[in-house]
C-alpha cells in the first residue's frame, strides 16, 4: 500500500464537491439565501422562499403589483445576485402568483 501526503479536510471536501457536481448546487442554494439581502426585509417577507434549479430562480409573489415591479427589475436583481457570488449562477428569475 502506497502512502500519500496528508491533505487538509477542506481540500478533500472541495475536491469531492467538484467531482460530484455538488459545488454548483451549493452555489445555487447560496444564491437563494442572498435574496433577502438583495431585495430587503419588507419585499422578502412578501415573497416565498426562492427555489433555484439549473440556474432558474423561482419566487412566489402573491401581490400582483409587487410581482410586476419585480418582473421589471429581474435583470438587475439577477446581476446583483451573480455579482455577490462572483460568477453567473442565476440565468433567469421567474415570479409566480
Amino acid at each position: 500500500m502506497k502512502r500519500h501526503e496528508p491533505e487538509s479536510i477542506g481540500d478533500v471536501i472541495r475536491v469531492l464537491l467538484e467531482e460530484s457536481s455538488l459545488a454548483n448546487r451549493m452555489e445555487e442554494l447560496r444564491a437563494a439565501r442572498m435574496w433577502k439581502g438583495i431585495v430587503g426585509d419588507y419585499i422578502a417577507t412578501q415573497c416565498s422562499i426562492p427555489l433555484v434549479r439549473k440556474g432558474v430562480m423561482l419566487i412566489g409573489v402573491p401581490n400582483a403589483s409587487l410581482r410586476n415591479e419585480l418582473y421589471i427589475s429581474r435583470s438587475t436583481l439577477r446581476q446583483l445576485i451573480n455579482q455577490s457570488i462572483g460568477k453567473e449562477i442565476i440565468t433567469e428569475i421567474k415570479f409566480t402568483s
